[in-house]
Formats: structure tokens, sequence, C-alpha cells
């Protein structure tokens, strides 16, 4: 039976791939498919894919916070991000995403943890909804030791579903019958019990409408360290980037950056500096990534490569503790980073075959998990049960 399902994503490019993926194995099998997301989002969509298009933009003021946060500490970080984008988004996207309800009319939604909206939007319609967990902050409860900030977080989830006229539920972040995670067990702790609706598929990565103006022609017959802080966090880095200059510009390597050339005022001989990279065809010519392990670290281990991880806020010490507990990567300080410290990791892992094994082992265990297509039938599965509802 075929099935219409809505994908309800927030403004972050990064959370908009694996719905792609996910869309594209659906409507291989049948399904019509649509997505609700701000207009600035298109361009991270394929050129036939149905978009219910939110006029309004995430703020300058907004994104500016949430960059000024990244160098505060965990808690700090994460209260800035929900207080400061994630609620504003929910009340922000709420009618429009009942608006696109409307017209496309779905059995289900497939709702980013960071989108709200669309959470309560399938609450008050009585709609089948599952979750897109595209950060790891689910698996732990990383809130628990907190009390205050946890109850903080609980008061604001029941505020807001109070005013869309619900009974509150403890977390809206989570479907009871349903959330998609883009890890495997072995990556996040085979020896962990986890609630029967979380599903582990591994990284989902579309195809995406790079453009075309890489210097590939540049790249040379040596060992490829590629070097990204994702597109949220990268401007917080000119002292990060400055280092990775100092500790690997006279080594045997080839160093591919993601990020502003400004950042660069004098470029290595040995290094590309571009302000956009095409990563996914990029992965297949590299020996290993430098990151903040955000999305990066996944689409590295789902080609095999090791990495050095420098975490900077949100979740990303968590990634970066499951990379390091795998054996696949090194861990090193984003602010206390010193050139020596990265050349020494940097070298470890292109070194040391233990750590590219291990990246093969996750490699495995994510193209056993089934990805996009695992995806789509726990999507048509959910379709077919009843209701679930949270108590």
């Amino acid at each position: 039976m075929a099935h219409r399902i809505l994908f309800v994503v927030p403004p972050f490019a990064s959370h908009v791939f694996p719905t792609v993926a996910i869309g594209d194995a659906l409507a291989a099998r049948g399904h019509a498919v649509a997505w609700v997301t701000y207009a600035q989002m298109a361009s991270a969509l394929p050129g036939s894919a149905k978009l219910y298009a939110l006029s309004a933009q995430v703020s300058e003021a907004q994104i500016q916070a949430l960059v000024e946060a990244a160098g505060a500490s965990f808690l700090a970080g994460m209260k800035a991000f929900f207080e400061k984008m994630v609620f504003p988004l929910c009340a922000d996207m709420l009618p429009g995403v009942e608006a696109a309800i409307d017209d496309f009319r779905p059995d289900a939604l497939v709702v980013d943890q960071m989108a709200f909206a669309g959470a309560l939007a399938a609450r008050k319609r009585n709609l089948r909804w599952a979750t897109s967990a595209t950060t790891a902050v689910i698996l732990r409860d990383s809130f628990a030791q907190f009390p205050k900030v946890e109850t903080w977080l609980a008061d604001h989830h029941a505020r807001i579903q109070r005013e869309a006229g619900l009974v509150p539920v403890h977390w809206l972040d989570r479907s009871p019958a349903l959330v998609l995670f883009y890890l495997t067990r072995l990556l996040c702790g085979a020896d962990r019990e986890y609630p029967p609706q979380y599903q582990f598929v591994g990284p989902v990565l579309a195809a995406r409408r790079d453009r075309d103006d890489f210097p590939w022609q540049e790249l040379r017959d040596l060992p490829r360290v590629y070097v990204s802080l994702g597109t949220a966090w990268v401007q917080r880095g000119e002292q990060f980037f400055r280092i990775v200059a100092e500790a690997l510009a006279d080594l045997p390597v080839q160093v591919i950056v993601s990020a502003p050339e400004r950042f660069f005022p004098v470029v290595p001989a040995n290094f590309i500096v571009r302000a956009w990279v095409p990563a996914v065809r990029l992965y297949p010519k590299l020996d290993a990534v430098v990151t903040h392990a955000g999305t990066t670290v996944n689409e590295a281990f789902a080609h095999g490569l090791p990495a050095v991880v420098a975490p900077i806020a949100h979740d990303q010490s968590i990634f970066a503790e499951m990379a390091v507990r795998a054996g696949a990567a090194v861990r090193v300080s984003f602010t206390r980073l010193t050139a020596q410290e990265l050349r020494a990791a940097v070298t470890a892992v292109l070194e040391d075959p233990s750590y590219r094994a291990a990246a093969k082992r996750v490699q495995a265990s994510f193209s056993e998990a089934g990805g996009a297509q695992a995806a789509a039938s726990a999507i048509e599965r959910m379709c077919a049960a009843p209701i679930a509802v949270e108590r």
C-alpha cells in the first residue's frame, strides 16, 4: 500500500540530507514524499522535490548567538541552542507545518528531532510520526546529572505543548513509534539497552547537488587529510585552522581544508583551502579526517577513514567518545590544542594501522545496518501499525 510521507526539517543542511536519501528510497517504492522547511534549504533537496517552503528565515542574530555559545560549556551551549534556536523555530514553523499537512494530507510525518513543530502538528492531527535523530543527545541522559537544567528543558517542552492545546508528554524530540538513528549499535555501545522504537540504520548519504569547481587536478600522490568543522561552527575555527597549518605544513601529507580562505594568510604548499569542498565525492580519495565530531566523522567512518576529533559543543563530545571507544579516532582539545598535539594525533591515525582497522569495522557495521532502505522499511512498518501514543 502506498503512503504519503511528509518530512519536517529545520534549516540545517546536515539535518536535511538524511531525509533526502530516505525520501528517494520511499519514492522508489511508490510512496509520495514532500518536505516542509525554510526556503533557503531548497538547494539541499532534489530539484523535483515537493517543497512547502517557509518564508521566514533564521535570523543572523540567532546564528551569531549559537556561534558565541560554541565556546561555552556543554550546558551553557545547549541552553543557548534550545533557548535561541530550537524553541523559537518551533513557534515559527508550526503554522506552515499545519498548512502543509492540510494540503499534502500525509499518512505520517518524519520529524527532525529539532523540529518540534512537526511533533506538535502530528499529535494535534493524530498522525503517525517518526523522529529523524541527527544528533546523539537522545542516546545519552545528557541532562540527568543536572536536575535543574533537565527541569528547565522539561518545563519548556510542557509549555509549548500546552500552548498548542495538547496534554504534555515528557519529551518532544523522540517519537513513541519510531526513532531513526544514523549510527549503529557497534558505535553507540552494543552492550547498552535501548527502547524498542529505536532503530539504528547507519548513515544515509544522499547524492548532493555539488558545484564542480574543486581543483581535483591538484590532488597529489600523498596521504590525504581532510579538515572540516562543518558549516555551523566554522566561524569559531580561525585559531584552530592556524594550528592546523602550523602542525601539518611540513608533514609529507596533502591537507584539504574546508574553511574561509581568509583564515590562511599564507597557504602552505601542501594545502588546498576552499570555503566549500565536495566532501562526499572527496572521501574515497582520503586517508583520514580532522573534524569537530559532527556529521563529518559519521561520513568518514562510512568510508572506513580514521579520524582526529576535536569536539566544540552540544552532542559532539558524545560522538567523539563513541569514535574513540570504537578505536577509530584520537581525541584532541578544540580550545587548548597545540600544533605538537595535532601533529602527533594525525601521524597516529595515518601510521598506526589499528585506527584504520577499527574504522573499517565501523564501516562494515554501517553497511550491515541498511541505511536509507532500512529506514524506509521501518517507516513502512510504522505506517501499517496502530498509532503509538506516549503516556
